[in-house]
């Protein structure tokens, strides 16, 4: 067990006097550390917008699979994400025709109709 120890104190000192003492600890400001976190929660919010079910329904129709998308969302540069997450930030919640509104208006209308006149 002597031999053993010896050993492995001999191993130390060679190895704390040939490796050098590159380690290096500072602060980071907040500003990277915040910076970091956005850029992880845009990737994410990408991977999200990519993996919903109309999404991938309109990316099988131009013949892109969802597999084949991440992978290419992946790739993409920090910058890429941050503008694409941008414009997914600026898009309309309910994109529609603008029928849906109208529909709305005319049930609304006939149920207040049938309320007070009946």
């Amino acid at each position: 067990m002597r031999l053993f120890y010896k050993l492995i104190s001999q191993l130390l000192i060679v190895s704390m006097i040939l490796l050098p003492f590159s380690t290096q600890a500072s602060m980071i400001g907040t500003d990277q550390a915040v910076a970091s976190a956005q850029d992880l929660a845009n990737r994410d919010k990408v991977r999200d917008f990519v993996s919903r079910g109309e999404v991938v329904k309109q990316f099988e129709a131009l013949g892109l699979n969802a597999s084949s998308a991440l992978d290419r969302v992946n790739a993409m540069t920090q910058q890429e994400v941050n503008q694409l997450a941008g414009k997914i930030d600026s898009l309309p919640v309910g994109a529609d025709s603008g029928w849906g509104w109208a529909a709305a208006v005319i049930i609304i209308a006939v149920v207040i109709y049938l309320v007070w006149y009946k």
